[in-house]
């Protein structure tokens, strides 16, 4: 009865384990490196957040951290929004508070980022960034991770050598765009006959 309990244990743990690598993965893909990411260096970028900026460092800790919080609070109630708008089958409202929420969650690893120093002097908010960090750390290291990662650099590199292959080095576009100025006066002359 007990190797039984303890095999429903490890079959529990594995499969919540697989989901928590596969959101991360999709969010780590989909979200983070084609939109969020981006939008992240562009608001470094910004010369006018310079005032901003300083504002920022130079805020009380205790209202920092409320702005903090706040907008986190804000990001996070719009991923629930987003979710519940899927589930209740309200996709294009559940994309849009989705795309809302992205340079809002960019906003706020900005923020973060300069101002780390200031909000970690708050023990609590200290031991939960450091748990939350260990715990990406050990799903990075998981062995489903480091699994479906290499199969996602294996597809890619196919793909990759694949688009090589039948577009040559300047890709789709520019394969498509040779076609047509090859073909455009045969075609015109067609229409025009």
């Amino acid at each position: 009865m007990n190797t039984n309990n303890n095999k429903t244990k490890i079959f529990v743990a594995k499969t919540l384990e697989s989901i928590l690598v596969i959101g991360y993965i999709l969010f780590e893909e989909l979200i983070w490196n084609i939109f969020a990411q981006p939008i992240y260096q562009y608001f470094k970028s910004l010369i006018v957040l310079e005032p901003l900026k300083k504002t920022f460092l130079q805020m009380n800790r205790y209202l920092l951290l409320t702005v903090f919080i706040s907008i986190l609070l804000l990001a996070e109630v719009m991923g629930l929004m987003a979710g519940l708008c899927f589930i209740e089958g309200y996709f294009a409202a559940g994309i849009l508070v989705y795309v809302l929420k992205i340079p809002l969650a960019a906003f706020i690893f900005w923020l973060f980022d300069l101002t780390k120093t200031q909000l970690m002097t708050f023990n609590w908010l200290k031991i939960a960034y450091e748990w939350t960090m260990d715990m990406i750390d050990k799903l990075l290291n998981s062995a489903i991770h480091v699994y479906i990662k290499t199969r996602i650099m294996a597809i890619r590199l196919k793909m990759r050598q694949i688009i090589r292959q039948y577009f040559g080095e300047a890709g789709f576009i520019a394969s498509v765009k040779s076609h047509y100025k090859v073909f455009k006066p045969y075609v015109a002359s067609f229409f025009k006959s």
